[in-house]
């Protein structure tokens, strides 16, 4: 059996984390959570993720020093880490590129940008759209006698 892929979830706002846990588990990740920085980091350490989805703006330290954690930690730095964040700064974003943030998505993001983006971090091969192919067209009427 395939093994589903490890999303460490960081984010402050619970609400957000728990509907994004569980429509991310519906796409098939497995998801763990974190609500603080200093727990973000330590649960990265202990069991490191396939991927890391961080917000910038968190209690017990910011998502911008949990970055730099991680990408100076020889046990952390390959994991992919796309920013989750509300600042739409591109100061902001540049500075959290430039420090090895895989990608960076604005709040609030639609789950299938996420995976998307999760995808590309992850190697993984594009969703299938799931669009239905195309009616074929009605019969056609046989001519009216006059």
């Amino acid at each position: 059996m395939k093994r589903k892929a490890m999303v460490l979830l960081a984010d402050d706002d619970k609400v957000q984390t728990m509907m994004l846990s569980a429509q991310l588990r519906a796409k098939g990740y497995s998801v763990s959570a974190a609500y603080d920085a200093t727990y973000t980091f330590m649960v990265a350490m202990k069991s490191p993720p396939d991927v890391v989805v961080l917000d910038i703006q968190m209690p017990g330290g910011t998502g911008r020093a949990v970055l730099e954690r991680l990408k100076a930690s020889s046990r952390t730095m390959q994991i992919p880490v796309v920013v989750l964040s509300g600042i739409h700064d591109p100061h902001v974003v540049n500075e959290i590129m430039a420090l090895g943030a895989f990608e960076y998505l604005h709040k609030p993001v639609d789950v299938a940008v996420l995976d998307a983006a999760l995808r590309r971090a992850l190697n993984l091969p594009a969703e299938p759209t799931t669009t239905e192919p195309p009616a074929p067209p009605p019969p056609s009427a046989p001519p009216q006698a006059s």
